[in-house]
């Protein structure tokens, strides 16, 4: 993937809004590694599709069907990840 977007603060939730800017860089960062995972998983499961895997549309195929995943909610990662942080840093 070439980068991530920036997350606006509205798009996390209100626990997190409402916390200290430390659990607003923890949150980001889980959702991140998230979007980062979704990417690999993306690129894996498209290497069987020659048609989407190959050529020089490849890396845009790849980041749009990542960025539809994460916008529609991930895999739920990011919230565990989150959650194992905090306790973590306490």
């Amino acid at each position: 993937m070439s980068g991530l977007p920036a997350i606006a603060d509205a798009q996390l939730p209100r626990e997190v809004r409402t916390g200290s800017e430390a659990d607003k860089r923890a949150y980001k960062a889980a959702l991140g590694f998230e979007q980062v995972l979704l990417g690999e998983l993306v690129s894996e499961m498209t290497k069987s599709t020659p048609s989407l895997s190959e050529g020089p549309r490849a890396d845009a195929v790849t980041d749009a069907m990542t960025a539809s995943l994460a916008a529609a909610g991930g895999i739920g990662l990011a919230p565990q990840l989150y959650a194992t942080l905090r306790k973590e840093s306490a």
